[in-house]
């Protein structure tokens, strides 16, 4: 089966100050509806760690957001895998609301990691042989893309520590959390005001649990109300994760 459709009631717990369904809720949503994709046509992670050990690892997302649920909306998510491009394996995922009508979609690329080594390994032939079979249909107009750097200047610091609730089974910090965090970079008066238009995140390195975490936000050079959260870790400096998050005006 390669479209796969699950329905998702929005709960009050997946919301923020708005009730809006709240991005670090919408990464999970993708990522729980990846999985569970996945293991349906045999590539789940239990069928990697069965198999030799592997795990699927999220590496670039972007979404683009028309609008965010509400409060026991209840949405579909749809998915579909694009076969691969050099080490990533390529997926797509939309989000519709109850009258059928599109309000976001994605593009992400995961890699294979060995479990032990945490080292990525090219797709299975297997997978790349299926690339023909898959639909030619794109959630977004171009992949995932690479984030650019912080730009130079005035920096607003955040910092925190990651706890234990941060941690995924791979032992490492989940990737919705990442999302969370940035958001928690903003004051609750400009989430007040905006809605997310597109949210882009490379993940670079694992961060691990009781590690001092520094983000670094910076305004997008010639960009309204674009940033950039440069997500590092506070003991030697090393960047685990970075994401532009770009926001319109409620009711745009």
């Amino acid at each position: 089966m390669i479209l796969f459709e699950r329905k998702y009631p929005v709960n009050i717990f997946n919301t923020d100050l708005t009730g809006r369904l709240s991005p670090g809720a919408l990464f999970s949503f993708f990522e729980d509806l990846a999985g569970r994709h996945a293991a349906e046509l045999g590539w789940g992670r239990d069928d990697l760690m069965s198999s030799g050990g592997y795990f699927w690892a999220l590496s670039r997302m972007m979404v683009k957001i028309e609008r965010l649920p509400v409060a026991w909306d209840e949405v579909t998510l749809r998915t579909w895998p694009r076969g691969t491009e050099t080490i990533f394996a390529l997926r797509d995922l939309e989000m519709y609301d109850d009258a059928g009508r599109r309000i976001a979609g994605a593009s992400s690329s995961w890699v294979i990691v060995d479990y032990d080594t945490r080292k990525a390994q090219r797709p299975d032939k297997a997978l790349s042989n299926l690339n023909l079979m898959f639909p030619e249909a794109r959630a977004l107009d171009s992949n995932a893309r690479k984030v650019p750097s912080l730009p130079r200047g005035d920096h607003r610091l955040t910092r925190l520590k990651v706890k234990l609730d941060d941690i995924d089974v791979n032992r490492h910090v989940n990737n919705a959390r990442y999302v969370h965090w940035a958001v928690n970079c903003y004051d609750h008066e400009f989430i007040s005001l905006h809605t997310p238009d597109t949210i882009e995140v490379n993940y670079l390195l694992e961060g691990h649990q009781d590690e001092m975490i520094n983000i670094l936000t910076a305004s997008c050079e010639g960009e309204e109300n674009a940033f950039i959260h440069s997500v590092t870790r506070e003991s030697d400096g090393t960047e685990l994760c970075r994401l532009r998050m770009r926001w319109k005006e409620n009711g745009q």
